[in-house]
């Protein structure tokens, strides 16, 4: 939204480039009340997957984290936006897909993800323990806030990277 990496990326690169990121100020947070953090979800869409990328792989060995359950659910509107990162999400799931599940959804608007199956049966019901990550487009990010207290996720354990 406020920057033009989607655009970059599909315009100006080419397969083989690399491009560095420069984290915002926005860190993670949790400020539930259920420690230790046991299930991470990652509610991203579009180029918000980018930043979890590395929090995945930090998370996902055993011995790394308290965190014994990853989802990653990646929202899109085109089908193409998923090639971004696609190939290294596949990779962590061979690698642990006793711990790992991913799940992309292709919707025509961020509005109404409660009418989506697909969406309903990616996103776990909360349970003490979960934190959520949500990350892309703002409207995305609010209309994902929306759906996850739908879902009973406490406002305290969602922590949004706009």
């Amino acid at each position: 939204d406020r920057s033009n990496l989607a655009q970059v990326i599909e315009n100006d690169l080419s397969i083989g480039d690399e491009i560095a990121l420069k984290p915002g100020p926005t860190t993670l947070e949790y400020r539930g009340q259920y420690l230790p953090v046991t299930d991470m979800l990652y509610f991203v869409s579009d180029t918000g997957v980018v930043p979890i990328l590395e929090q995945v792989k930090a998370v996902l060995p055993s011995g790394t984290s308290s965190v014994k359950n990853v989802n990653v659910v990646w929202v899109n509107k085109k089908s193409e936006q998923f090639e971004l990162a696609y190939d290294q999400l596949e990779e962590e799931f061979f690698k642990f897909n006793t711990k790992l599940e991913v799940g992309c959804c292709l919707v025509d608007d961020y509005l109404y993800m409660e009418n989506n199956g697909e969406i309903i049966e990616s996103v776990p019901d909360f349970r003490p323990g979960a934190m959520a990550v949500v990350a892309g487009p703002t409207e995305f990010v609010r209309q994902a806030e929306r759906f996850l207290k739908s879902r009973g996720y406490p406002n305290e354990v969602i922590c949004a990277l706009p």
